[in-house]
Formats: structure tokens, sequence, C-alpha cells
């Protein structure tokens, strides 16, 4: 700072203190089978409902869903759940186009369940085009389909995309857009990905060659409309200064020149007047954009749009390039490539229509809106929107006849979507002259890895839940954490019924070395064979064998397993769930730490548990704890966990990692402090980087000391940090290491309370 003027000065100065926030320290992590939810991704998982919502309650066959019930039941609050399976399938199907026939499928696009198995055959589709551009987007509904007492589908889970486009640069272009939100399905673009050469917007109402002079030009008051390309802006155009020449071809070309002369450049568009319906001396006028999609609003004033019905939303016919990559709707639908043929139709050429070979519903003279030889372009008001006006008139009466159908009107489509029977593909004939033809037949529903009829899709692969995962498996999950996960505590493999005692066995010595990697404590199910003391101690099968290739101070075991009842049977399930609740729980309780034993009288265990697969006397009991074996015990106060040795806390070992509360403790500093120091890199390696991070280091474990994690009366005695000189040396500072050495004396279970009673003799009263 400089001083420029005679004053006072306020200069801020940089704290030395950088305060260590301690990790948490009961984040569990799941990895096993689950009957849905995505493979291969872990899920941080903070209740019970998200749980259910995510990978379901449902056995997978095997207990991870029970061990995540029992963590949430006894203490837990936050864990990651990563689904595996050998061989899981994901269900798929894809969607065909409008333009698709019985031997000329044309993809549009590859639906996959998100959650790979079984459950993904249960996922229903449905498409339709009631968006405000009908020609250009459509809706997309997923749901997962399940069925009622009378065997009504009914819908669950249900999302909703509307407004999606096969535009790859549409913001809400379908694949990209639902793949990104869906929590059911992703979608692939499986239609090339052509567009047509242009997109176009074509009036609804065709004008004679005599009232185009009345429209346009400086006497006209209707000569404005604003139009946008490519999904640019609206832009305003003003075709009052054109002159309007003799023939329709001339008008074309004048309403071009006045559009393209306010285009961006690169936004051009070509206008054509054609004939419309037979029968019909007007012109219909389409405007094109071979640089995208054409889109027309009405102006603010002297507006041409409205009276010409230009734009989607005044009865034209907008088609986006991408409109004929577009999934066919579900029902019977009509084909907008037969606009010409129907508005050429006499307003008296059919006066019923029977849906599925049932009672046909009389239209009568409904539909004659003008007079009987009127076209159906003719509208009561004198216009030319007769095709909506037609069949918003046969919608109403096919909505009153309950024909099983809900007829509605999309832009200038009739939609009749049934309301029964999914995969059933319906029929429509009227009366007169037939236009059943004009109509794309399409089944309710499309399905997803079962398989549907009809040529609007083509069945894929049936999902599949997949065998019990292999070593590999976890492998690879325990990759996926690394990158994936930024912190978990505590692991669990909860059992899984397809996998040998030995292939179980062989699955701790890997997931115990990702531990160490990861600071973390591995909690493991004692074998199902162990089925008395006597097998936890035979050398063949017992505990000495289950050590081989474990890291011993990483993890531990818990016998025996707990009884639970789950609708209505009695099941034994592997505590290890229930432990890593109890070490939340007391790790988070009042008095509580990491540096408190997960065990005793408070350590009971809730959560549906109705009992032991095993009740061990205390000599049994006294028989596992010195072979580091934990137990759960049956007191007056409800099952409880009664040991807190890891697998290095055989009597014989004399490890200092005995216990597993030091150990956890021991896993918190070292996770915390490599967290809080990360400040120190690249920093200056000398007295005063060292000074700092002993002040910063001292105060964290200070704070430890406090809360009572450390043996000792006085901060001297319980804890020390070291970082000087003496622990970094020049040879140190050469290759750019600082060394802290930091010591504390851990708080260790009173595993043993000893009451001594002594008779005092001579003390009476004479």
């Amino acid at each position: 700072m400089a001083f420029t003027y005679p004053g006072v000065y306020i200069e801020e100065l940089p704290s030395s203190v950088r305060t260590i926030a301690g990790v948490g320290t009961s984040i569990g992590l799941f990895v096993g089978r689950t009957a849905r939810g995505q493979l291969g991704v872990p899920t941080r998982i903070l209740n019970p409902t998200s749980f259910g919502s995510t990978f379901s309650w449902d056995d997978p066959g095997g207990d991870l869903p029970r061990a995540v019930r029992l963590f949430f039941a006894n203490g837990g609050s936050d864990c990651y759940v990563m689904r595996i399976a050998a061989g899981a399938k994901a269900a798929t199907v894809t969607l065909n186009t409008e333009a698709s026939t019985q031997n000329n499928k044309k993809p549009s696009l590859t639906a996959t369940a998100v959650s790979a198995g079984l459950f993904g055959n249960t996922i229903r589709l449905a498409v339709n085009y009631r968006t405000l551009i009908p020609e250009s987007t459509f809706n997309l509904e997923a749901f997962v389909a399940s069925q009622d007492a009378q065997g009504n589908t009914v819908k669950n889970q249900v999302e909703n995309w509307t407004g999606l486009s096969m535009d790859p640069k549409n913001s809400r272009y379908a694949p990209t857009y639902v793949t990104q939100n869906s929590s059911l399905i992703s979608l692939a673009d499986a239609s090339g990905a052509a567009a047509a050469a242009s997109g176009t917007s074509q009036s609804g109402r065709g004008v004679v060659l005599a009232d185009w002079k009345n429209i346009l030009g400086s006497t006209a008051t209707t000569n404005k409309l604003r139009i946008s390309v490519d999904s640019g802006p609206f832009i305003e155009v003003d075709l009052s200064s054109i002159v309007v020449p003799g023939t329709v071809a001339a008008i074309a070309t004048a309403i071009q020149g006045a559009i393209n002369n306010r285009m961006q450049v690169g936004s051009s568009v070509t206008t054509t007047i054609g004939s419309g319906p037979q029968g019909n001396p007007a012109q219909w006028l389409t405007v094109a954009s071979a640089n995208g999609d054409v889109r027309i609003q009405p102006a603010g004033d002297h507006d041409l749009a409205v009276p010409l019905m230009l734009g989607s939303a005044q009865g034209g016919v907008e088609i986006s390039r991408y409109a004929q990559n577009r999934p066919a709707a579900n029902g019977i639908v009509w084909d907008i490539k037969n606009l010409a043929a129907f508005s050429g139709l006499a307003q008296n050429n059919f006066n019923s229509i029977t849906l599925d070979g049932g009672t046909p519903i009389n239209l009568g003279n409904s539909i004659v809106t003008v007079n009987p030889a009127a076209l159906m372009f003719q509208d009561a008001g004198g216009g030319s929107d007769g095709v909506r006006e037609k069949w918003n008139i046969i919608a109403g009466l096919v909505n009153q006849a309950g024909a099983g159908y809900t007829a509605e009107v999309w832009g200038s489509r009739l939609a009749l979507v049934p309301t029964l029977n999914d995969n059933a593909i319906g029929s429509i004939v009227t009366a007169g002259n037939d236009i059943g033809g004009q109509f794309n037949r399409n089944v309710r529903l499309f399905t997803l890895g079962l398989g549907g009829t009809g040529f609007y899709q083509t069945p894929g692969q049936a999902g599949d839940d997949g065998m019990a995962p292999q070593a590999s498996d976890y492998q690879a999950a325990y990759t996926t954490v690394d990158s994936q996960v930024d912190l978990f505590n505590i692991l669990i493999l909860p059992t899984d019924y397809g996998q040998t005692t030995d292939q179980r066995a062989a699955l701790w010595g890997d997931a115990s070395n990702f531990c160490v990697k990861r600071r973390a404590f591995l909690v493991i199910d004692s074998p199902p064979e162990w089925k008395t003391p006597d097998d936890v101690l035979k050398p063949a099968s017992g505990i000495t064998k289950l050590r081989i290739g474990v890291a011993k101070d990483h993890t531990a075991v818990f016998y025996p397993w707990l009884s639970i009842t789950e609708n209505g049977v009695n099941l034994n399930v592997g505590a290890a769930g229930a432990v890593a609740g109890l070490m939340a729980r007391t790790d988070a309780a009042a008095g509580g730490g990491v540096w408190v034993a997960p065990a005793g009288t408070n350590a009971d265990v809730r959560g549906g548990v109705t009992g032991l697969a095993a009740y061990l006397s205390n000599d049994q009991n006294g028989l596992l704890n010195p072979r580091g074996v934990n137990t759960l015990r049956h007191f007056a106060v409800g099952i409880v966990n009664w040991g807190a040795r890891t697998m290095d806390g055989d009597d014989d070992f004399g490890s200092q990692w005995k216990y597993i509360p030091i150990r956890r403790l021991a896993l918190f500093i070292e996770e915390s402090l490599y967290r809080g120091t990360q400040w120190a890199v690249f920093q200056p390696n000398d007295e005063p980087l060292w000074a700092q991070i002993r002040l910063n280091v001292g105060v964290f474990m200070h704070n430890l000391f406090r809360q009572g994690a450390f043996q000792g009366a006085t901060p001297q005695l319980a804890y020390f940090v070291k970082c000087d000189g003496e622990t970094t040396l020049q040879s140190d500072i050469d290759l750019g290491v600082v060394n802290i050495v930091v010591g504390f004396a851990p708080l260790k279970p009173a595993e043993f309370v000893v009451i001594k009673i002594q008779q005092l003799a001579g003390q009476l009263a004479t």
C-alpha cells in the first residue's frame, strides 16, 4: 500500500489460521445387487424413501435392500449405493416414424431403460402431437405400468416430456433432452438425422387471385406478419409496399422479395402459391427455407397472419425439416399428408364412424356446416378453417359416444387414442366414402423389452436382471467409486444368495485393500455356515481362514446373523448393515464420537429385528472375543452389539489396531488432515510454513482433545504435533517434501470391568 496523504490507513492482513474441518465419519457404501437402478453408478441415498424410489425394496436375490434398511433404522443417515450384477441387460424398443410400412420400417428413436433388468419390461411409452407446433414437435410420456384388480393399466412414476424435436440443434432435441432428465429411459436417434430439404409454413386459407389484391398493397389493412427462420428472432415484415402483379406466381415472388429484404443473411426464404384441394380455385401460400424451420406469428397491427391462417396457432401447417424423423403417434391418427384429399371432399361425404367394429357413431349432418355440396375446408364463418372445424365436431361426438377412445384435435389432425388394450391396433371405418385409409393405426402404448405389434415399433432386447456379481464386477465398482465418490467411511458388501461361501470369502481381500487406499473401514457379515461358536473356531472354515488375504486392521466381522420379519416371513440377515448404522448413531450421539465403540447396552439393534440366528452364553462369547470376532447378544435391553474388535484384534497378535474405535479415529484424523493441509502444497518450505502447519493441525487436535477423544489430563499428555527442522531435513526440502508428525493417545474400550469387593473386619462398634 502506498501512503500518499496524511491520515489513517486500513489494511487487512491474511490470517495464519486455516481451519481444518473434520470429515464425515459414517458415510456408508453398499455394493451389490438391487432389483432396479442404474448399473455401475454410485448413487447417494439420504433416506429410505430415496432408496425405494431409486433402487426398490424388492428382493434382488440378496440382502442389499435389507442391509440398507437396517443401516437407516439404526442411525445411518448418509450412504452411497452401487448396483452391480453379472450379465444384466436393459430393455429396449425402437420407435418408427409414421412413414413406416409393414415391409419398410423407418426407425426414429431407440428407447433404453435406464435401469437394467426385468423392471425395464414394465416401462411404457406414449407419443402424441398435441403441441404448439403439431407438425414439427411431439410429446412423449414414459411411465411404469402395473395392473389393478380389474386388469386395467395403472401408471406409476409418470414422466411427461413436451415439445420435443428431432432437430439436433434444438434445445429440446429428444435424445439429449430426455436422456439428461429422465429417470426411466434414455433415447438414441435411430433416424440417421437426415432432414428434409426445407422447413415450411403453409397457410390454412386459400385466396383466389382477385382477393390477393384486397389483402396486399398500400390500400390493404392486412399486410403485416412476423416471421422466424431456424429459431432466429421474429422479424416483422410489411407487405404494404407491394404492387400486386397480375399472376399468383408474380405475387409469390413479390412476397418472397419483401420477406428476404427484412431477413438476416443466411435466413432467406422461398415462397410459392399453389393449388389447394380439388375443386377449389383458391391458392395456398407456402413459405419455405432451406436454412431451417419457418415460424409465423401475427403482427401487432394490420396483421395478415390471422386472416390468411399462417402459423400453427392460426390454423396453418408448419412442418419442421426434421418432422419426418419423429416417432409415429399412438392410437388412430389422421395423416397430414391427406390434407388436400380430405379438404376437397364434400361435407356430406360420410355420416358415421365405426371404431373396432363396434356400434357406429352417427354424425348425421353435424359436419355439414355450410351446405352438403360445400367442401370440407370451408367453415361456417365463410373462411377456410373447415378441416379443424370438422375434426372438432367429430371429436366431440366420439367422446360423447363412449366408444373406448379419447378423441383429440392436434392442429389439423384428428387423433383417436384408445383407453384400453395397450398392445392392440384399432380400426376405423366411415359410412359413405370411407376415409379410414387416411389414418395411421398404431398401438395405444409402446412396450420396452417384450415387444409389441404393428410396424410403428420394433421390439428390442428384453430386460434381464443378470446373475450374482463376480469378483471382477466388484473390482470394476471400486475403480468407479474411486473416481466418482469423494468420501465414504464404511464399506458393506451385503450377502448375495447366488454366491458360494468361497466366492464371498474371496471378495474380502480386494475390498479391504480398497478400504486401506480410501481410509475407510470394511464391515463384513459372518459366513452363514457359522451356526455355532465351534464353527467360528474351526481352522478350515472359521475365523482363521476368513483372515487370509484380508487387511485385518481395516476390517471387522460380526456374528451371528439377525432374525427379521419381512412380509410375514421370518428371515435371517447379516448384521453388517445394522452395525454400520450403529457406528453412525454412536458417532452422532451426545457424548459419542468416532472414538467411542459402537457397542454395549446403548448399541441396541433396531428396525424390525426379532432375534438372533444363534444365542450365545457368556462362556461362548468368551471363546470368540479373544479371537477378534464381534458378537451380537440378547440382553434385557434387547439385541445389542457386544464387540468392538477389528480382525486384527486377536489377543495373540498384539496389534495397536486391536479396537475398531481406535482404527476409525486414526482414519478420521488422517482423512481430515489430508484434506485440511492441501493449502500447504507449493508454499515455501521453511519455518513460516512449518509454524502455520503446527498451529492449524494443533488447533484441530486440541478440539478433539476437548471433546474427549484422547487419553491424558493435559494436551501435552494427549497429543503432539511436530513439524520443524527435525522432521523436515534439507534433503527433504530439496525433494519438495514437508514432514508432519502427529501423535495421539487413543482411548481404549473398557472390555473388562473388574469389580473388587473387600470385606472389612474388626470395625464393628463394641
